[in-house]
């Protein structure tokens, strides 16, 4: 038989995969997306942004101008705008800002100097003249049509500073967005790749966890006999030994049980026989002897009727006309037991079982109490059986303790009223078995208040 592959390989490999797919969406949409654009900004914002503060420009004092490629032209343009000399101007790039480059294929290109001059000054414009000609004019010295086009001209961002009276530069420059563009695009394409890729974890992640939900399943549901042996080879060898485990136990409840069955009904002979033997006891040892084997007798059918409901199989019962029948049945002259209106409700237990807990609880009321009441209530998923009266109450620190098998009460130690100490523990296990819960407090008005909790049918 082919063996299944360890969890290690599974969770590996899902991990892998979606980490795979995660990085190749991702840097498709990053390739693929277009390049953010470039910003652009003109003299004519960069000084009115220099006059005042203007919306998509930051404005700073700092004691030096930022360092990058100067821009001569601009500074002579910026200068004459401001009326300031053009040493108190200063433009530059940023440092990694690619500077625009004329490239000129298939042709010569001379330089020829003005008249006088010994070297072409750092900035110039070239004004078309007749004939042909050009004339070179400093930036600042355009006028007309050709400053307003320089002025008006869109150009990759740049920051101008302007020197102040103080000796600091006033520097103005494009605000730089919180997200940039490719911080855009980036964040864009891991939310993409998150909304593609969730749906696909999450139903691998079903089915990796499939096989330990259906493990935690049968071992929660005492249904199921055989433990389901699916998904990895760890699950797999851990399902298994579970379930023998489960097997082992089952038989070794099975065996006690049996042997304490028959050990209490091997009792019953030798104690049938004791009893005869005393009749011919003086009083008063013979009636403090009768009331020992009574009790003796008692305990041994408490142990026997507990074995038997054990082994009678779950039904659904309708849980008021049980208990209105339980109350007719335990109701006598002196006892007042009422069955309080309420919801209707339906149990999956074995009918036996759930008359024997009802009725230990019902008789408690009864010896120490003179009776009380019995509430239903409805939660949809549970069944909350509630008895409650008005008698002494059991206190905090015993009630833990008087849920355990032959542990009673002070108040229960007199021969009138005191049992084997069987009835708590038997209510906790019938409760235990069918995955409930029962819990004994306080009664609002005194007494105690016993509730039993089970699933609903």
């Amino acid at each position: 038989m082919k063996r299944a592959p360890s969890a290690l390989v599974s969770i590996g490999g899902f991990g892998i995969a979606v980490a795979t797919l995660s990085v190749a969406t991702t840097a498709a949409i990053v390739i693929l997306a277009p390049q953010p654009p470039v910003q652009r900004i003109s003299v004519g914002e960069a000084v009115a942004a220099l006059r005042a503060p203007k919306p998509g420009f930051e404005r700073r004092l700092v004691a030096e101008p930022p360092h990058g490629a100067r821009l001569m032209m601009l500074e002579g343009l910026i200068a004459a705008e401001l009326g300031r000399r053009a040493r108190d101007v200063q433009v530059t790039w940023p440092g990694r800002t690619e500077r625009i480059g004329v490239h000129v294929g298939k042709a010569t290109v001379s330089t020829m100097l003005p008249p006088g001059a010994r070297a072409l000054p750092p900035s110039f414009v070239l004004l078309r003249r007749a004939r042909g000609r050009f004339e070179m004019v400093p930036p600042g010295a355009a006028s007309g049509a050709v400053r307003k086009a320089l002025i008006d001209l869109p150009m990759t961002g740049f920051t101008a500073s302007v020197r102040q009276s103080d000796g600091r530069w006033l520097s103005v420059e494009p605000a730089r967005p919180f997200l940039g563009g490719w911080q855009r695009n980036i964040l864009i394409a891991l939310a993409v790749s998150l909304l593609l890729l969730a749906p696909i974890a999450w139903f691998f992640a079903r089915r990796l966890t499939r096989p330990f939900r259906a493990l935690a399943g049968a071992l929660d549901d005492d249904t199921v006999e055989a433990v389901p042996q699916e998904g990895p080879r760890e699950l797999r060898d851990a399902a298994a030994a579970i379930g023998a485990m489960r097997n082992r136990l089952a038989i070794e409840a099975t065996e006690r049980a049996r042997m304490l069955t028959a050990i209490a009904h091997d009792l019953r002979t030798p104690l049938t026989g004791l009893r005869l033997r005393i009749e011919a006891t003086p009083e008063p040892q013979r009636a403090r002897m009768v009331a020992d084997i009574e009790r003796m007798q008692a305990m041994i059918g408490e142990v026997l009727a507990f074995a038997r409901e054990a082994a009678t199989p779950a039904d659904v019962l309708d849980v008021r006309p049980l208990l209105a029948a339980i109350v007719e049945e335990m109701a006598g002259d002196k006892a007042a037991v009422r069955l309080l209106p309420g919801d209707d409700a339906q149990i999956l237990v074995a009918e036996p079982a759930f008359r024997r807990a009802v009725e230990n609880l019902v008789r408690n009321a009864i010896d120490y109490a003179g009776g009380g009441t019995i509430a239903v209530r409805n939660d949809e998923a549970t069944i909350a059986i509630s008895i409650a009266d008005d008698g002494p109450g059991i206190p905090a620190a015993d009630r833990e303790r008087l849920l355990r098998p032959f542990e009673r009460g002070d108040a229960s130690r007199n021969r009138d009223t005191g049992g084997v100490g069987l009835g708590l523990s038997i209510v906790r296990d019938f409760v235990a078995r069918h995955r409930g819960e029962f819990t004994l407090a306080d009664a609002p008005g005194g007494g105690t208040i016993a509730t039993l909790r089970l699933p609903s049918a």
